[in-house]
């Protein structure tokens, strides 16, 4: 469903609105259906208080990461992230796209970063359940067995 917001300081949005204030503009713009599963996602945000539960499920995914970082070397830079907005960086592209790869393969979708797999972003849904991210930890540590006796 086509839903965005612009939201700017007063200084960038001056440069939005001269010389021409069309030049952010929808072909979209208030479809009925899009416009209810925003609100509706706003609600379920604001009755849920995801931004809390994506803070808790960050601070205890992030830390296992990290161990995974110390104990595979040879495959991970370091972890970045914040919440449930986390980058595993990788030594090299291609570790990058193996272990994306494999997270594939195990049912574990994943994102790339900028034009290479060296940064990949694990983004789940703020939803996510201790259970399933324990089970991304799993399947995330078969990969990294599997790759590392391929090094």
């Amino acid at each position: 469903m086509p839903v965005s917001a612009f939201c700017s300081t007063e200084e960038i949005w001056q440069v939005m609105m001269y010389p021409n204030p069309f030049i952010h503009t929808t072909t979209t713009g208030g479809g009925a259906l899009a416009c209810s599963a925003a609100i509706t996602a706003i609600n379920v945000t604001l009755r849920d208080h995801l931004w809390e539960q994506a803070a808790a499920k960050g601070e205890y995914l992030i830390p296992k990461l990290e161990c995974l970082v110390g104990r595979y070397p040879q495959i991970y830079k370091k972890i970045t992230g914040k919440g449930l907005l986390v980058g595993m960086h990788f030594l090299t592209p291609e570790i990058g796209y193996a272990v994306a790869a494999g997270l594939f393969k195990r049912g574990v979708l994943v994102s790339g970063s900028l034009t290479n797999a060296q940064s990949i972003r694990i983004e789940p849904p703020l939803v996510i359940t201790f259970e399933q991210l324990d089970a991304v930890l799993d399947r995330l540590e078969d990969v990294l067995v599997e790759l590392s006796r391929s090094l």
